[in-house]
């Protein structure tokens, strides 16, 4: 084709195109303005329809993704046990700090009780010998009259003196007691200032230690708790029993959490310790089911298992908001009683279902 003929046939094409332009708007009575914004306005519907599908994909991944059909000879070695799952019940809990309480400053309120206590009590055998002269002497004055007047008045004011004396001591005491209570609340204080106090001997001989337990500052304790579980390397396979005492009257120094005395048998434990603390946050139990850690995959971050739901296939749900429970996760939804929970080859499931996808994706291609 010569170059006159290519510039011929272009010609007749763009005059073609203009005249449809022309006389379009005039056939649907529109102008050619609103014709164009017609145009627009339906890309713009289908690009965001098209969109919104691409959302609704992202938030579902779907079922089928997350299942995984194994043959005959990949079981044969790949040694998949499973366990029934069984329903039961499970107090949520809340982490928590405690620390191995320092019991010196108890001592030293309990020496300082016992010297006024014995201040106190020879106070109370002087008033009472000053008591008794002024009686006596009282007695010999209004009898035979042979007890001269500055006798009596000398009597008495020794008498004033020691009443004055004792009262005194027994301020001091009572001080020393307020200063307990202030600093350690009335039940650990009635163990220090108890005579043969169980307590507070198996305190002194390291039967026993004293835990301050700090709760975090959005967590409160339930009502009627009777112990909580702690221990010193922060699993909770290892965790004892600590029961409780009383509240405590002040809290650390960086945090503002709620704050209390719990005892514990010491064992290995020292002074100043910090141990990790669960704290149960209801007094009423869920219902779920219990997943064993050696059942548990991490896949982006996440936890998941694996259920068998036949013969050879199985499907993979998240455990994700499951509870932390001592040996693994608590889960309230999304496993259910009966279920046969993969609790060893999980790991060759998901290199096998990530194997699955490949295969699909180079199928599609």
């Amino acid at each position: 084709m010569t170059l006159r003929r290519k510039v011929g046939f272009w010609s007749i094409v763009l005059i073609v195109a203009v005249a449809i332009i022309a006389l379009m708007p005039a056939a649907t009575k529109s102008s050619f303005s609103g014709i164009v914004k017609g145009w627009l306005g339906s890309y713009t519907t289908a690009v965001q329809n098209n969109h919104d599908d691409d959302d609704d994909d992202d938030d579902d991944v779907p079922i089928e993704r997350l299942m995984v059909r194994i043959d005959g000879d990949i079981s044969a070695y790949a040694g998949i046990e499973t366990s029934v799952l069984a329903e039961s019940s499970f107090f949520p809990e809340s982490k928590a700090m405690a620390i191995v309480v320092d019991i010196r400053p108890l001592v030293t309120i309990k020496a300082r009780y016992n010297q006024a206590v014995s201040a106190l009590n020879v106070a109370k055998v002087a008033e009472r010998s000053a008591a008794q002269e002024l009686k006596r002497l009282n007695t010999l004055a209004k009898g035979v009259g042979s007890v001269a007047t500055k006798k009596v008045d000398y009597a008495r004011a020794v008498w004033r003196e020691a009443n004055a004396a004792l009262q005194g001591l027994g301020f001091e005491v009572q001080a020393v007691q307020d200063d307990g209570q202030q600093s350690w609340g009335a039940e650990v204080t009635s163990w220090v200032f108890a005579k043969n106090s169980e307590q507070w001997k198996r305190l002194l001989s390291h039967q026993d230690s004293l835990l301050l337990v700090i709760l975090p500052a959005d967590v409160s304790l339930v009502a009627d708790i009777s112990f909580i579980r702690v221990t010193r390397d922060g699993t909770q396979q290892q965790a004892r029993k600590a029961y409780f005492v009383s509240p405590a009257v002040s809290t650390g120094a960086l945090t503002q959490g709620e704050s209390y005395f719990f005892k514990i048998a010491t064992g290995r434990l020292r002074a100043r310790m910090r141990l990790d603390a669960w704290i149960p946050t209801t007094n009423t139990p869920i219902t779920g089911v219990f997943v064993p850690d050696k059942a548990i995959i991490w896949n982006d971050g996440l936890p998941w298992v694996y259920i068998e739901k036949e013969e050879d296939l199985y499907q993979r749900r998240s455990v994700q908001q499951g509870l932390p429970a001592t040996g693994g996760l608590f889960v309230e939804h999304g496993l259910a009683e009966g279920e046969l929970l993969v609790i060893k080859g999980a790991q060759m499931l998901l290199s096998e279902e990530f194997r699955w996808q490949i295969l699909d994706e180079d199928d599609d291609d």
